[in-house]
Order: C-alpha cells, then sequence, then structure tokens
C-alpha cells in the first residue's frame, strides 16, 4: 500500500493521474497485495486446518478469484499504459514470484 499511494484503491479502478508503479514490491510481481493474501491464506489454513482435503479445492477457489481480479486490473492498467504496460507485464510474473 505504501508503494502505491494514493492509488490504492479497493475497487478496481485508475485514477485521473494513475501512475504505473513499478517500483517496491512491484519490481517482483504486478500485484504484490494478492501476493500477500495467498501467503496469509496458505499459512493459516495450513496451521488450522485439520482436514488437508479440504485445503487443495480452498486453495484452488482462491487462485480462481485472484486470477479474476487480475485479468480485471491488468485490462484497466493496459487500457491506460497500452505497451508500456504491456512490457512491464511480459517481464514481470501477476502475484506468484518466479510463474508467468
Amino acid at each position: 500500500m505504501r508503494a502505491l499511494g494514493r492509488q490504492w484503491r479497493v475497487d478496481a479502478g485508475l485514477n485521473a493521474d494513475h501512475e504505473l508503479v513499478q517500483s517496491g514490491p512491484y519490481r517482483f510481481v504486478r500485484h504484490p497485495i494478492y501476493t500477500s493474501m495467498l501467503c496469509v491464506f496458505a499459512a493459516a489454513a495450513l496451521i488450522l486446518s485439520t482436514p488437508l482435503p479440504l485445503l487443495l479445492p480452498a486453495i484452488l477457489l482462491f487462485i480462481i478469484g485472484t486470477e479474476i481480479r487480475v485479468r480485471i486490473e491488468d485490462k484497466l492498467l493496459a487500457s491506460l499504459f497500452g505497451d508500456r504496460f504491456a512490457a512491464y507485464q511480459k517481464s514481470v510474473p501477476a502475484y506468484i514470484p518466479l510463474v508467468r
């Protein structure tokens, strides 16, 4: 949130003075908030969950929802930043480091 500053928002959208942030955690993943949410979810599930068979479907459901959100946000950014965002998108994974 600190790297985004005033651009951070709950809903997917663009501000009038939106900038393409590529510093801080955005050097490693395009959506670091989803990276942290996935890590917290997985850690909590491993610590608190005894029925392991429910863990995998829960993580899968989380990833499906996150993929939908990432695609929406990427389309918004692509509509504003065009080729600049396309280059960033090719060079930096969405939310799982080292996975493109």
